[in-house]
């Protein structure tokens, strides 16, 4: 297996086969969930992330307040079964049949 990069992209090849590193994210439901500091984009492939300053740093505050990352998919109040479906099921299957697979929680 070799490791190549095209870009920033980085591609893990075996066999003349080129595999792509998937990001999803899942944000998982709640009933007090903060509309205020996720935004997620219309596409279902990004997400911003904003906090508000802790004003008790006082002034001059260079505090990062805002994040963006784009991704390859936002799962948003997804069940259990969806979220395996759109990022499980093809590692599980691959790994079943010798390939190395990895999925963080």
């Amino acid at each position: 297996m070799k490791r190549r990069k095209n870009g920033n992209k980085q591609y893990f090849t075996r066999m003349g086969t080129r595999k792509k590193v998937h990001a999803f994210v899942r944000v998982k439901p709640t009933d007090d969930f903060a509309h205020e500091m996720i935004r997620y984009g219309d596409d279902k492939r990004s997400i911003d992330i904003h906090l508000k300053k802790d004003i008790r740093r006082g002034v001059v505050n260079n505090q990062q307040t805002d994040w963006s990352f784009k991704l390859d998919g936002v799962l948003h109040d997804a069940s259990q079964d969806l979220v395996y479906e759109t990022v499980a099921k093809d590692v599980v299957s691959q790994a079943l049949n010798g390939y190395n697979g990895n999925l963080i929680n």
